[in-house]
């Protein structure tokens, strides 16, 4: 009794005098992420910690809030944006202000909750107001505590001129909330299905990540996604525990250290903001691969986890610094020294005899001036201080470097991205298969994965605040391992796994040697807002694949429609 009675007061200890707040997550998809990175690359709003996403709603509104004391410096699609973004964060800057659809005397609202809101709610939504808080199914504020009830709707269609064809829909459902501020809350349930004439045209999807997938009676390929999260701000720290998509570094085209190339995985983390840097620390729950089977059938897949920390300093308000440790480790329960968050994994690796997959990382941004900025990281998985600089196969490094220019020449709403990434052999991989750098077969990095390197090219023009286009210029390199010859091109396989008539390892390696595959692609895409949160998205791309001396052009286009509600 008396244990319980401590427990009860050291959790009221921590929620007590805390400022307001709520913890929950911003979806990655979320367009806010972009609108505050072109803000703090323009200088109007300072330490924003790009390398560590997602943000909850709390640090999004702090954000939003610092940027509207600037907002008569921003131009008029800026502005609107503001507008439009401080309403969707409205409930967290301001409680007193109600939702202008939420009656008199009541605190809840919905759509469907009577054919007078269903008429009313159908024709604000084709009115094109601005600004306007995004949609909600069913809404209920009151004091400290919220629920929010939305759905998505979205369609698309891709065809390819090898007469490849796929067509996709999808409806996801999401519940989100907080409790006394400080306890927040949200899950989603997503279905998805898929039609086309080409089960690998299909399985590539984005939305299915390489996931599970089933096959129905009427030929339809489906899918379902469930997840979510608990997360608690106290004074000290944040806890969570989520099954949702993260990011850490930097990078459009794709991140070295984590990115969401993944389908979603659990997670426990504490993290913790104190302004001018930012500590998060993790422990997540890997997809592993099928690796026995039972005599009664039984499908055996052994246990992967992900043990992570990032340090994420911000120096002068110009330059921000991240330190990152990863590791990965299996076939055993989740070891009590890695849940640790501020142990330094290297020596506890050594101290659990040297079978986990170290890698380290470090990352940095640095505004230039109001408008550009630059930005970099490095990746290490291996390496010997006496073989830095030769062809040793051990050299197993990562490197993305790009600058983004906001505003060139002062044309307004323009900018023009460019990166560079560069991944050696058997980057990723490791001797054992259970601590390869996945999660179902797919990278927890970069998702070009070992032995590859890729240009990047974004010039985006917004002509409005509904309206959006540009121009995205790739150039994609992989070298593949030989039939008889491993030369560090597949992620599934590590130096030691010997191919075809190979007798032993590889004591060197050769950037990009082996199978190579060249893809050049240039994509004109356009996206248009409709009506509040329902968008019309299409693309154009023009492709060249070249496989050692085989050489075609393609062509795809691209058709989908969302809408969020």
């Amino acid at each position: 009794m008396r244990k319980i009675v401590l427990m009860v007061l050291i959790f009221a200890g921590l929620i007590a005098n805390l400022p307001a707040g709520n913890p929950t997550s911003v979806p990655l998809s979320n367009p806010v992420y972009e609108f505050l990175e072109r803000m703090e690359t323009l200088g109007f709003v300072k330490d924003v910690f790009n390398g560590i996403k997602p943000f909850d709603r709390a640090e999004v509104a702090a954000y939003l809030q610092e940027i509207a004391e600037r907002r008569s410096q921003l131009t008029a699609i800026d502005r609107r944006r503001l507008d439009d973004f401080l309403l969707d964060f409205r409930w967290e800057i301001n409680r007193a202000q109600r939702n202008p659809l939420v009656p008199e005397g009541q605190n809840w609202y919905s759509i469907l909750a009577s054919w007078n809101n269903f008429k009313k709610d159908f024709r604000r939504f084709f009115q094109q107001n601005f600004p306007e808080e995004e949609n909600h199914v069913f809404l209920w504020e009151r004091g400290n505590d919220n629920f929010y009830f939305d759905y998505e709707q979205g369609a698309d269609i891709q065809a390819h001129t090898d007469g490849m064809t796929r067509s996709a829909s999808w409806q996801t459902y999401k519940f989100r909330g907080v409790l006394n501020e400080n306890f927040g809350y949200h899950f989603e349930v997503s279905l998805q299905g898929l039609r086309g004439n080409n089960s690998a045209y299909i399985q590539e999807h984005p939305i299915l990540k390489g996931g599970w997938t089933g096959l129905s009676d009427d030929e339809v390929r489906y899918s379902d996604f469930t997840g979510g999260e608990l997360a608690f701000h106290s004074r000290y720290f944040d806890f969570r525990f989520a099954q949702q998509e993260i990011t850490w570094g930097y990078g459009e085209s794709g991140q070295l250290i984590l990115s969401n190339n993944t389908p979603p995985y659990p997670y426990l983390s504490v993290s913790k903001n104190w302004g001018w840097f930012k500590f998060i620390a993790l422990h997540g729950k890997l997809q592993s691969f099928w690796a026995d089977t039972l005599d009664d059938g039984y499908k055996v897949f052994p246990d992967k986890w992900l043990a992570a920390h990032r340090l994420e300093m911000s120096l002068w308000h110009k330059v921000t610094i991240g330190l990152n440790e990863c590791f990965i480790y299996g076939n055993r329960y989740a070891d009590w020294a890695y849940l640790l968050p501020f142990n330094f994994y290297r020596a506890v690796q050594h101290k659990l005899r040297d079978r986990d997959n170290a890698t380290i990382a470090i990352d940095a941004e640095y505004l230039v001036r109001p408008g550009f900025k630059v930005y970099g990281t490095v990746f290490l998985d291996e390496f010997r201080r006496s073989k830095i600089g030769t062809n040793w196969f051990g050299n197993k490094q990562a490197f993305l470097f790009g600058f983004w220019w906001v505003d060139p020449f002062r044309l307004a709403n323009l900018s023009l991205r460019f990166e560079y990434t560069a991944i050696m052999p058997w980057v990723y991989t490791h001797k054992y298969l259970i601590n390869a750098y996945v999660s179902d077969q797919r990278s927890l990095g970069h998702w070009a994965g070992p032995n590859s390197e890729l240009y990047y090219l974004h010039v985006q023009k917004d002509w409005h605040a509904r309206l959006r286009s540009g121009l995205k210029l790739q150039q994609y390199k992989h070298g593949d391992n030989y039939p008889n010859e491993n030369i560090g091109g597949d992620i599934l396989k590590g130096r030691s796994v010997l191919l075809g008539s190979q007798t032993e390892p590889r004591e060197t390696r050769k950037f990009l040697e082996g199978i190579l595959t060249t893809r050049q692609t240039a994509q004109f895409y356009a996206t248009y807002e409709i009506f509040n949160d329902f968008y019309l998205k299409g693309a154009f791309t023009i492709g060249r694949l070249k496989i050692e001396e085989r050489e075609s052009a393609y062509q795809e286009y691209f058709v989908g429609l969302a809408l969020k509600y």
